[in-house]
């Protein structure tokens, strides 16, 4: 199978795209959807803050919302990606009906070692492909299958040990980051907005976000670039509108977190 992209206004929530050529993407990101990968032969290092999955054949890997993480090619026969993004708001949505729970709660494994899930759903994934399938049908199995995925596995409780005060302040330096994506930022304009220390502002937001803001901004770039794509906006636009240097930068960013450069994405998308 070629890669392909799955992304309807029927089912606003979801994105799935199918690598059929597996690429590293050593660089630090996050996402702010649930993203949850498969693959269907070879290895794939996926490194977190403190520990290191080798995603195989048959597992399921889940990276929750706004964890860090890169990954690692290790074997380079590696091919057949899966890689299903879930709203967060919507996967809250699930949650309170399962739970009576407020905020997204997040799983606690990382790597699912389980056959019968893999299979779920890898054919839930190969039905959201499927232009002869209902989206009644794409929807009601999608739900069953992240239901029973919350459901099997324990929800951590919230971090109750952070300061709310530097809280604050790490969104508060958020805030400002996303006033002035299109912008060429510099710490010292984020100090005087906020009348603090650079040193305060760099170690605030990295315990809040577990990235640096450089590492953060780019993020936002390359997902507010995504987005543009969708609308079939030229490439080159939107290289400007989501404030890289020009359409080579974004490209180079772009496929490290996408695999998929954004030539391809918009033409899996439009085509």
């Amino acid at each position: 199978m070629k890669n392909r992209v799955f992304k309807t206004d029927k089912l606003p929530y979801l994105e799935l795209r199918y690598i059929s050529q597996i690429r590293s993407c050593d660089k630090k990101h996050q996402h702010s959807e649930l993203t949850i990968t498969a693959i269907e032969a070879g290895e794939i290092e996926i490194h977190f803050e403190r520990k290191i999955d080798l995603l195989k054949p048959k597992q399921v890997s889940i990276v929750n919302p706004k964890e860090v993480h890169s990954a690692t090619l290790t074997d380079i026969k590696s091919f057949g990606c899966y890689v299903l993004y879930l709203e967060k708001n919507w996967c809250e949505y699930i949650q309170q009906s399962l739970f009576e729970t407020k905020n997204y709660k997040k799983i606690d494994k990382s790597l699912i070692k389980n056959s019968n899930i893999y299979s779920n759903f890898v054919n839930i994934c190969n039905a959201l492909f499927d232009r002869n399938s209902s989206f009644l049908e794409k929807e009601e199995r999608l739900i069953e299958f992240i239901s029973s995925l919350f459901l099997s596995n324990n929800l951590q409780r919230e971090d109750r040990n952070k300061n709310p005060k530097n809280s604050k302040i790490a969104f508060e330096i958020q805030n400002y980051l996303e006033s002035n994506i299109e912008n060429e930022i510099l710490l010292k304009d984020i100090a005087k907005h906020l009348n603090l220390s650079i040193v305060h502002i760099l170690r605030i937001f990295k315990q809040e976000f577990n990235l640096p803001i450089h590492s953060y901004l780019l993020d936002r770039k390359v997902h507010i670039a995504k987005e543009l794509l969708s609308k079939n906006i030229p490439i080159a636009e939107v290289a400007q509108m989501s404030g890289f240097f020009d359409q080579s930068h974004l490209n180079r960013f772009f496929k490290r977190v996408f695999q998929l450069t954004p030539s391809e994405y918009q033409k899996n998308l439009f085509s």
